[in-house]
């Protein structure tokens, strides 16, 4: 067991931008105690057996998941698609499978998790939302409300009825995956966080609480409760 437990991401790239964007996770992560080990997504093979080393594994945020991973043709309104993230997705949520290994999902990280399980996602919900999703201005501060499912694991992390939660995203999850949960929903009605109540810890939001940690201590305790469970997995 970890003192300072390491938790496994798929690399983002080296732009500013998306430096930027990795900072956030890393500091999240640093002030629950926990570093980070960056997973290479252009080996794989490599990259499981970094994530075999390490205590927990985060699924961040990105680019659309290929509609053909759930079925689908891509359809116009789909974005921007990353073969090779996907690939790289895919292939560490099947070695994280059977682990046990504590599993944080943020934004993209919801939506590959919920297909892994067998589930579904909206392409696009520009035309059927009535609340701001994709939203990036306001990353630091919130744009809608969501309700959590009380009983779940996230409401006990949380310890709220209901948050003004950060959204940067145009799909969401339909069909929830076989064997998940719905923790929380937005206002209106798409579903903002799935977990698998089977496992010591699999939670995964639709927000993107690593740009409201700073400020937010209930949005830290998310981070403080993930690096908690991998400190105690063994």
């Amino acid at each position: 067991m970890s003192q300072q437990p390491v938790i496994a991401m798929p690399q983002l790239g080296f732009d500013p931008f998306r430096l930027y964007m990795k900072g956030k996770y890393v500091q999240s992560l640093r002030r629950a105690g926990a570093r980070v080990q960056w997973l290479p997504i252009r080996d794989l093979d490599r990259a499981a057996a970094l994530l075999r080393g390490c205590d927990g594994l985060l699924m961040p945020g990105g680019a659309d998941l290929a509609p053909s991973y759930y079925g689908q043709a891509t359809r116009p309104e789909c974005g921007t698609i990353k073969p090779e993230r996907d690939a790289a997705d895919w292939r560490l949520l099947q070695e994280w499978q059977g682990t046990g290994k504590p599993l944080l999902g943020v934004c993209k990280g919801v939506q590959v998790l919920n297909v892994f399980y067998g589930g579904t996602l909206f392409q696009d919900i520009k035309t059927s939302q009535r609340c701001p999703h994709s939203d990036f201005r306001h990353r630091g501060t919130g744009t809608h409300a969501v309700t959590l499912t009380q009983g779940t694991r996230l409401a006990d992390i949380l310890g709220v009825d209901a948050l003004t939660v950060n959204s940067m995203h145009h799909q969401a999850v339909d069909t929830p995956g076989k064997g998940l949960r719905v923790a929380a929903v937005s206002e209106d009605g798409f579903v903002e966080a799935l977990e698998d109540p089977s496992l010591p810890f699999c939670v995964a939001v639709q927000w993107h609480p690593e740009h409201l940690s700073r400020s937010d201590a209930r949005e830290q305790a998310l981070f403080n409760a993930f690096v908690n469970a991998c400190r105690t997995h063994s």
